[in-house]
């Protein structure tokens, strides 16, 4: 069994530092600017990117890597391995001075998502994963817990949902509605697939499709590693590493038991919207 050892290692210390670049200029008076899809950008995402892509290609020359502040190359199409970052998911929330964003590093081979590292800088938490191997969560203090979806069960209690905080999607909010769901709202992709890998939520969903690749990697190896569900909201897998990298389909993070109560309920609401 392939356990990613070297991999694991550089990419939490890669995390870890690019979140500790990312408090820092948090801490301070930074400039907006803005892309030409119009998303924000800040220098803490620039500096994020340069730190983690700079470390990757040091230690692994001969892999691919497609980061969202770095233009895409069609040659990774013919790389096995290819390294997924966004240096800072939750750039909205950091503008908005919300302390709920996550540097996300996956590593897929293949097109399969192998590993991935989740690390919330404000709490200086990080979660992560390997695919065959477990999943884990080290808190401030250094302290690891493992994560297992398997032995997690919601019981009588409410579900809970984790959901977007800035947005909003009318058929998402239908489902969690009708599920009798509780929200929970977060900035960043990342952050609500940990939530859900951490027993912190049931599911998080999106039918929304704006997010990229990067945005799903490190999270979809999380919650398989932990196992769980992420895919798209119809259920799919995710393949990386392909020409068209937006999520169009949605996302979806869950246990792998409530995945059918899920399809279900979506399949409803978007055959409500068509009408």
């Amino acid at each position: 069994m392939l356990t990613f050892d070297r991999e694991l290692d550089l990419a939490l210390a890669l995390a870890r530092r690019a979140g500790d670049e990312i408090l820092h200029v948090y801490a301070s008076d930074f400039e907006v600017e803005h892309k030409p899809d119009e998303g924000p950008v800040t220098i803490a995402d620039r500096r994020a990117d340069k730190l983690i892509r700079d470390g990757i290609q040091a230690a692994f020359p001969d892999d691919a890597l497609l980061s969202e502040e770095t233009p895409d190359d069609s040659a990774r199409l013919t790389h096995r391995r290819l390294w997924l970052v966004d240096p800072l998911d939750g750039t909205r929330q950091f503008v908005a001075r919300l302390p709920e964003f996550a540097v996300m590093i996956g590593l897929a081979i293949e097109g399969i998502p192998r590993l991935g590292v989740v690390h919330m800088p404000h709490e200086r938490l990080t979660c992560y994963g390997v695919v065959g191997v477990g999943a884990w969560e080290i808190n401030a203090q250094g302290s690891r817990r493992e994560l297992s979806l398997a032995s997690s069960q919601p019981g009588e209690r409410p579900l809970t949902a984790a959901v977007s905080r800035l947005n909003a999607e009318s058929r998402t909010h239908r489902v969690i509605e009708r599920l009798g769901a509780r929200p929970i709202r977060s900035g960043s992709v990342g952050r609500k697939a940990a939530l859900v890998a951490s027993g912190h939520a049931d599911f998080y969903l999106t039918l929304g499709g704006q997010s990229q690749h990067w945005d799903a990697c490190a999270p979809d190896a999380l919650l398989r590693a932990a196992g769980g569900f992420f895919g798209t909201a119809s259920g799919a897998a995710i393949a990386y590493n392909t020409p068209r990298i937006r999520n169009s389909d949605g996302l979806m993070a869950c246990r792998s038991e409530l995945l059918p109560r899920l399809l279900a309920e979506i399949a409803r609401a978007r055959a409500e919207s068509t009408r």
